[in-house]
């Protein structure tokens, strides 16, 4: 009997829920902690206390491969007088050496060395009860003037650690990104938006599994949900089922990925696809081709490129087990 395509993939967006993850408020907690360190620690030159930021933030995060991030926002240092940074770079390795050479003396769920400098964040990896979580701490510094971070204006400037820039990058000689990460959180948010969130979830299982099938790099996440948003925006129709709704966004992005430059809609001079190769687009898009052209052959194939996570199936619903909103809760600015 011929795999129903649409009821797989329900069930692979059931199992591969993030709040099925029996470790998740231990996770969250932890989160948390670091927030807290972190606005303990530079509480006269934020911005803002810390934000939730990332996939765990916007919803669209799977159980497979995950982390829990958050932005801590720096006041811009113009005069003498002024709280906070004047140099991007100044502020990056500041959070970097305190997350390295302070944090880790009080927490013994990670180590010195699970501390790394990354693109635009510091990325830090715990062992909690056995199990590892990886977290990344994004320092941002607001835009354009001193004191100018507030509910009505939340952008901020990244520093580019130098050896994760791409070519693009490197060429262009730019060390710092225009972003806003509130605004990137709320771009699918709300009601109106959970079709497009299933369907983020969904291109990340099958990215997930195209790399554990065949390695190498494909597309990021965050252009996955730029170009899922762009393609139900520009649908004149949106189409029944779930295989109908991933296919018509994976031919947007085959449409797209090669040929124009995909924008960051809050920062119009931040070309998003200028981080990927043009190795790796072009493998994303004949990827793409190959999963619609066999699945759309065979429905069976549907699960060898969508495969159901395992570990979660037919497991009972744990209400208990569900993070809340009151655990991810904020302060000012914030989500």
């Amino acid at each position: 009997m011929s795999t129903n395509r649409n009821e797989h993939l329900k069930k692979v967006l059931d199992t591969h829920d993030i709040n099925k993850v029996e470790s998740l408020n231990k996770f969250i907690a932890k989160k948390n902690a670091v927030k807290n360190a972190l606005n303990d620690k530079f509480s006269e030159t934020k911005a803002s206390s810390a934000i939730d930021s990332g996939s765990y933030a916007k919803n669209t995060a799977i159980n497979t491969k995950f982390d829990i991030d958050c932005c801590i926002p720096f006041r811009k240092k113009e005069k003498e007088e002024d709280k906070g940074y004047s140099s991007l770079k100044d502020m990056f390795d500041d959070v970097y050496k305190y997350l390295r050479n302070e944090y880790t003396e009080d927490d013994d769920d990670i180590t010195k060395e699970d501390v790394r400098k990354q693109k635009v964040s510091i990325g830090m990896k715990f062992n909690i009860d056995g199990e590892e979580f990886d977290m990344d701490v994004v320092p941002g510094r607001e835009r354009p003037s001193n004191n100018d971070y507030n509910s009505n204006n939340t952008d901020l400037s990244l520093h580019i650690h130098p050896p994760n820039r791409s070519k693009k990058e490197v060429d262009d000689n730019k060390t710092r990104i225009k972003t806003n990460i509130k605004k990137h959180v709320e771009l699918l948010g709300g009601s109106e938006r959970t079709h497009e969130r299933k369907i983020t979830k969904l291109l990340k299982v099958w990215k997930t599994e195209r790399k554990n099938q065949n390695g190498g790099k494909l597309i990021k996440s965050f252009m996955m949900e730029l170009y899922t948003k762009e393609a139900f925006d520009e649908a004149d129709e949106i189409p029944n089922g779930l295989w109908e709704k991933v296919k018509m966004v994976m031919n947007h992005i085959i449409d797209n990925i090669t040929e124009n430059d995909l924008v960051d809609p809050v920062n119009s001079s931040n070309i998003v696809s200028d981080s990927m190769s043009d190795t790796a687009k072009a493998d994303t898009k004949r990827d793409m081709k190959k999963t619609i052209k066999d699945v759309d052959d065979d429905s069976d194939k549907i699960k060898e490129y969508f495969p159901i996570n395992e570990d979660y199936d037919n497991e009972d619903e744990d209400d208990s087990k569900a993070s809340t909103a009151s655990v991810l809760s904020t302060s000012k600015f914030g989500y």
